[in-house]
């Protein structure tokens, strides 16, 4: 299949005045039932080179959220053999792509396929055998036990056989087709610009009915969200950074929604080949001087954000901290952090401000990579946290290539950093084995994530868990802060939304509805 690109400036003025001629075609019913998203991408936005949010507009997976909350979607229900090698998915018998032609599980079988072309090598690692007894079934057997973290997966979504069987693997993430797709989700592609805009209608034939919110246009802009949404330009918007969700928070328009990733909890990267930092009771201490409730709202993060102490199966992270069975971090007590200092020989003798034991003074530097989740902020923040305590922070703001040089080669006192939650991530970037960066290894850690990634048991997990936790709290080789958070913002016609499970709008775009002022 191949429908050429407009790339030419003649063809771009076309589009643009196409673009201007549309809206003003549009009755003023169908510009009340339209949102304009912001995004920094190009037009390859729904394709799966960019695998981002968007993508759900127009395609979807087996299920919307993951492992124990997961939802059908394309698949109705779903079991697996005992020893959960084997999974099979029942899908849906009412939905078809937007030409016309039924999805049935041979679209999901050739997209495992394409996915695991040594061209492409997009997921499917680890499958053995893919069969389709009939086509509504698929059934998926992997070469070791896979739980439902792993398999009931919210974000892969599936593409039509029957319109991408004859392309070139080798072009897999150029090809026309992601420009303008033919999809199976909520919505269809109408039209584009090209670096300009997409535009997507509602599907009239969408199986859970045709959404409310009848248009949806993708404007792919890197100009600034705040001047974008407060001009009119734009309903929603993605990635925001603490600065705009501060502006926009403060206008009656927007809302502003957050969802939290407990599988990438913010953390303090300790190196325990620090003179100062080696001691575990020293980085205890520390970690009672920081208030991460005040953190947070440097942060610009929402009241609602949890506390987070340690690692945690992210579907269940909620109800085991509501249940006691973790820990959600040391408490901000600088009485304790002072004590415990103490107790440690650190004690500020000359009365100069800073803690010395042995002339060597309670002193190290916070390396701070540029970008990412308000890392310098929180720096700042706890430098002057540690200063009530005696300790001296120094910060070392870095570019990301910097930063990651430094972190692997163990060039460091102290980072912030996420900490993967998924067990497999956590064995592969070798937190605890012989690899660690931070100079902490614990082979009781390793071996129990080692079980994790076979036990399906979920209590067995839990304990196992459990167990991790209660030695990371005694060894601190990380201070937990907060959970990875993600802002977006909505104007506040669009309805349906909130944190953190609908948080994301793209995502949840055939539950929402327009309310328009009077």
């Amino acid at each position: 299949m191949s429908i050429p690109l407009y790339t030419s400036s003649t063809a771009i003025l076309l589009g643009v005045l196409a673009l201007g001629c549309g809206a003003a075609d549009n009755s003023s019913e169908d510009k009340a039932s339209t949102i304009t998203v912001l995004y920094e991408s190009d037009d390859y936005i729904l394709g799966p080179s960019r695998d981002d949010s968007p993508k759900y507009l127009v395609f979807l997976p087996l299920v919307r959220g993951y492992a124990s909350q997961a939802e059908p979607l394309l698949a109705e229900r779903w079991e697996h053999s005992p020893d959960y090698k084997t999974w099979t998915f029942h899908l849906r018998h009412d939905i078809r792509w937007h030409d016309g032609v039924p999805v049935t599980a041979h679209d999901v079988a050739f997209s495992l396929e394409l996915f695991a072309h040594p061209d492409i090598l997009q997921g499917s690692e680890g499958i053995e055998n893919v069969s389709v007894p009939d086509d509504h079934t698929i059934v998926i057997t992997w070469m070791e036990s896979k739980g439902p973290e792993d398999v009931l997966d919210g974000w892969t979504v599936y593409y039509p056989k029957h319109l991408l069987q004859g392309l070139d693997p080798k072009e897999y993430f150029t090809w026309d087709f992601w420009t303008h797709p033919v999809g199976n989700g909520p919505y269809r592609y109408v039209r584009g610009v090209p670096l300009t805009m997409i535009e997507l209608e509602a599907n009239p034939d969408y199986f859970a009915g045709k959404p409310t919110i009848g248009r949806v246009i993708l404007k792919l802009s890197t100009a600034s969200k705040v001047i974008e949404l407060t001009s009119g330009n734009a309903d929603a918007a993605y990635y925001l950074p603490p600065t705009d969700v501060l502006k926009l928070s403060a206008d009656p328009r927007f809302r502003i929604y957050h969802l939290f990733a407990s599988t990438e909890p913010q953390a303090i990267h300790w190196n325990q080949g620090h003179p100062f930092l080696a001691d575990p009771q020293v980085r205890r201490a520390l970690s009672h001087a920081i208030d991460r409730r005040e953190l947070m709202l440097v942060n610009n993060l929402p009241d609602e954000t949890p506390l987070v102490g340690g690692l945690s199966p992210w579907d269940r992270t909620d109800s085991l901290y509501r249940e006691g069975k973790l820990n959600p971090g040391f408490p901000h007590d600088p009485e304790i952090a002072e004590a415990l200092l103490e107790e440690a020989g650190w004690s500020d003798d000359s009365g100069d401000g800073v803690r010395q034991r042995g002339g060597v003074p309670a002193r190290f530097t916070m390396l701070t990579p540029l970008g990412g989740l308000s890392a310098v902020e929180s720096a700042i923040f706890i430098q002057d946290q540690l200063r009530r305590v005696g300790v001296e922070m120094e910060i070392w703001p870095v570019e990301r290539s910097v930063w990651r040089e430094a972190y692997r080669t163990s060039d460091f006192d102290a980072t912030i950093w996420d900490v993967p939650n998924v067990p497999q991530w956590l064995l592969e970037r070798d937190f605890f084995g012989a690899g660690s960066r931070i100079g902490y290894r614990n082979t009781e850690i390793v071996r129990w994530l080692e079980m994790l990634t076979v036990e399906m048991d979920l209590a067995a997990q839990d304990t196992l868990y459990v167990r991790i936790n209660e030695i990371l709290r005694r060894d601190v080789p990380f201070t937990f802060l907060f959970p990875y958070v993600e802002a977006s913002v909505a104007h506040r016609r669009i309805r349906g939304l909130r944190t953190p499970d609908r948080a994301n709008l793209l995502e949840f775009i055939d539950e929402l509805w327009i309310e328009n002022d009077n």
